[in-house]
């Protein structure tokens, strides 16, 4: 299958540099943020497709997408594959 690449070697190489001049803190900083981005909208997704679910039942359906099947049954005894993600 071909790489799909939207983004102009030029821009990708100034990325790539500017990636490499950042700090460890600065790196770890935008990796936290992307997290909790993520974390934010995995949120709006569940509650797009269940609305008026409860906060538990949130962080159960958060807890399978983020941790996956295995630990949210062992965790949460929430299997979504029966339940939904």
């Amino acid at each position: 299958m071909p790489e799909l690449v939207d983004t102009h070697p030029l821009i990708e190489s100034l990325l790539i540099d500017g990636y490499r001049k950042m700090t460890p803190a600065v790196k770890l900083r935008l990796a936290l943020e992307m997290s909790q981005t993520i974390v934010e909208l995995s949120k709006v997704g569940i509650l797009n497709r269940y609305p008026g679910i409860s906060q538990s039942e949130l962080r159960k359906r958060l807890g399978a997408i983020l941790c996956g099947r295995e630990i949210s049954i062992k965790v949460n005894q929430w299997d979504p594959e029966k339940e939904g993600y």
